[in-house]
């Protein structure tokens, strides 16, 4: 599959880890667990996350409860807005999102709990009806945190760099893993920025991963 980084081969993830896809929006728009996107199906957890609150045992691609708890700080609105270039199961996952209107408060999404190890993270940033806006996305737990610009007109499918990015990370004994979505440098604050979702899923790696080398990750979780 083209979500799939084949260098090594492995059957089962690393114990305890947690594959999780995340939909911000009204609960009753989230997509069916056969919608993967850009990573793998599953069932979504669905939440408006709204500004300063905590969501506790988020549930994993299967529907189980984890030890997983989401708290989002920084996105101030939950807008639904019907892009008519977004279709079915897309329209769902996208047309719904968090978003910041602050240039210095980006949307911060606190994940507590989650099972030490390597992960790939895709942060799902695109603004519906607004090709032109830019969302400016990290990840804290990434070596060097470095920065990528979402956004553009809609692909016809999921594109990274247009409507997500791609990150990976390193989850310590400390279990957080924080993401983020906000302004481009100089960017609009009154078009503010998006955040649609978020997939997280473990995987392996061999040698190359401390020179950055991500052509030797592989996924764990298939």
């Amino acid at each position: 599959m083209a979500w799939a980084i084949a260098a090594i081969l492995c059957t089962s993830g690393p114990a305890g880890a947690q594959a999780l896809n995340i939909d911000f929006g009204e609960p009753e728009n989230a997509p069916p667990p056969i919608h993967g996107a850009a990573g793998l199906p599953g069932v979504w957890n669905a939440l408006r996350a709204d500004n300063g609150s905590t969501t506790r045992g988020l549930v994993d691609l299967e529907g189980r409860a984890t030890s997983v708890s989401l708290l989002q700080i920084g996105g101030t609105d939950t807008p639904t807005v019907d892009d008519p270039a977004t279709t079915g199961e897309a329209s769902l996952l996208m047309d719904d999102y968090l978003v910041t209107f602050t240039a210095n408060l980006e949307t911060c999404i606190f994940l507590d709990g989650v099972a030490p190890g390597a992960y790939e993270v895709l942060i799902y940033a695109w603004m519906p009806t607004q090709p032109a806006v830019r969302s400016y996305t990290s990840v804290d737990q990434e070596a060097g945190s470095p920065h990528y610009e979402v956004g553009g007109d809609w692909p016809a499918e999921q594109l990274e760099l247009v409507t997500y990015s791609r990150h990976w990370a390193i989850v310590g004994a400390d279990g957080n893993l924080d993401l983020h979505s906000g302004i481009t440098p100089g960017g609009d604050e009154l078009l503010g920025a998006a955040l649609n979702a978020l997939q997280v899923r473990p995987v392996l790696f061999g040698d190359g991963f401390e020179t950055g080398d991500t052509a030797r990750w592989t996924t764990a979780v298939e």
